[in-house]
């Protein structure tokens, strides 16, 4: 009889397969750090949103959508998305490591809990992994990997009692657009380019998506962008020079006209204030003592 050996795969110890986990406050984004979630970006792993309370907006799949308490909203990984809370709402963001034992929804879903039963587990589980402690430490680690599948099977049965409904063809072509923007990124593309690669002009690709999403093809492109350059900005230490090469602008001087048109700021102003906020965001190095952390986004 084989042996499920359910906290193993590729050699590796738990701490090591938890490794980019993140759990952060949603309540209330911090003002200086507001754009890291308000403005359209993706994270490299699966990403699921809690709310406790209150209410808000989220662009995901090229649309606009709005939630309110009881809500979780799961992401696969490379999602783009937008998160705009209010300021009364209370919540969780937390990013999740890729374990085959804890699968997400292979598609962006919005499921709302209707039962205080699961609504106490999804936040007791979360709670749970915010207070893990040192996940070098074997139980600890232990610990996490199993809440962490726990909350999987949470959202999975969740989303099986809440099928997905097809999506318009609209909403399709908006969600292709939101993903092809993340494919050139700092390629320099233009809305034309882009609606040349989906089949469509242009024009009918800012009415789709103005219908869909609430805001102008253009101006999602040029928040993307943005926010990719800001946080290249705050969170490495290239250059502008390098970051407006890489992102596909003519010049610097081009990149830090157009930087300055959507924050009001230089690159090198910009840099300094998130340095002084101490807001910068480092890589978690799980050898080194690797903690689960809370903090604002």
């Amino acid at each position: 009889m084989s042996r499920i050996r359910l906290f193993e795969s590729k050699g590796l110890p738990d701490h090591e397969r938890l490794a980019g986990m993140r759990l952060e406050s949603i309540t209330p984004l911090a003002r200086n750090t507001r754009w890291r979630r308000e403005m359209p970006h993706a994270e490299p792993l699966p990403v699921l949103i809690w709310i406790a309370r209150g209410q808000g907006r989220i662009v995901f799949d090229g649309r606009t959508r709005g939630f309110g308490p009881a809500t979780a909203i799961a992401l696969p990984a490379g999602t783009p998305f937008a998160l705009e809370p209010m300021p009364r709402t209370e919540g969780t963001l937390l990013r999740l490591p890729e374990l085959f034992e804890a699968p997400m929804p292979p598609r962006p879903r919005r499921l709302k809990l209707t039962d205080v039963t699961s609504q106490a587990e999804m936040a007791g589980l979360l709670d749970r992994l915010a207070r893990a402690g040192d996940l070098t430490d074997p139980p600890s680690g232990r610990a996490a990997l199993a809440r962490i599948i726990l909350i999987s099977a949470l959202i999975e049965r969740i989303a099986t009692a809440q099928p997905p409904k097809p999506l318009s063809k609209p909403n399709q072509l908006a969600a292709r657009f939101a993903r092809e923007v993340e494919q050139v990124l700092g390629q320099g593309a233009t809305l034309e380019q882009i609606g040349a690669t989906l089949g469509v002009t242009a024009t009918h690709l800012s009415r789709t998506f103005k219908a869909t999403c609430g805001q102008s093809a253009a101006r999602y492109l040029t928040a993307r962008t943005m926010h990719e350059a800001r946080r290249r900005l705050a969170d490495t230490d290239a250059t502008a020079a390098q970051i407006a090469r890489d992102l596909g602008f003519g010049s610097p001087a081009y990149f830090t006209r157009a930087f300055g048109k959507a924050t009001g700021q230089t690159p090198s102003a910009f840099r300094a204030a998130e340095r002084g906020s101490g807001s910068r965001e480092r890589p978690v190095d799980p050898r080194a003592g690797t903690k689960a952390t809370s903090k604002p986004g």
